[in-house]
């Protein structure tokens, strides 16, 4: 199960990486009348990954929560919920107005900003999934 937990976390991390180094800041770069568009087609296939990703994560860190009240699995899901809070009440507001205004640098500044609270979290859970591995390796 760990196995599965840290593919979903280490899946998602790298995802949310790509977005807010690559995805988000290249939204300034489209022209306004290419823009809603664009943003159509990202956000409905974007879905296709980060769906299953987020419940994915959910069920496996939920699950190991009610096995074990272990530190680092309370931890990871503060994270997680701190994730799920950012991506609902800061990043699909976001993609709302963007989609019902298109093109807006104020709206696209803010995504790539309110952002960093999801990419640090994510990328918290996954160093917290990998502290067991180098404790009990040695390197911790």
């Amino acid at each position: 199960m760990l196995q599965f937990m840290l593919a979903i976390d280490l899946g998602i991390m790298v995802l949310i990486w790509l977005v807010q180094i690559i995805i988000y800041p290249t939204f300034m770069h489209i022209t306004p009348d290419r823009f809603s568009a664009y943003h159509n087609r990202y956000t409905g296939r974007i879905s296709f990954f980060v769906v299953p990703l987020m419940f994915g994560q959910l069920g496996f860190h939920g699950y190991a929560l009610t096995r074990s009240q272990d530190v680092l699995h309370v931890l990871g899901a503060i994270l997680i919920g701190l994730a799920w809070l950012a991506t609902f009440g800061l990043s699909v507001p976001c993609h709302h107005r963007l989609a019902s205004k298109g093109y807006d640098p104020m709206v696209i500044k803010q995504l790539v900003h309110t952002n960093w609270i999801r990419t640090v979290a994510w990328t918290g859970v996954v160093i917290l999934d990998i502290l067991p591995v180098l404790r009990s390796a040695g390197l911790v």
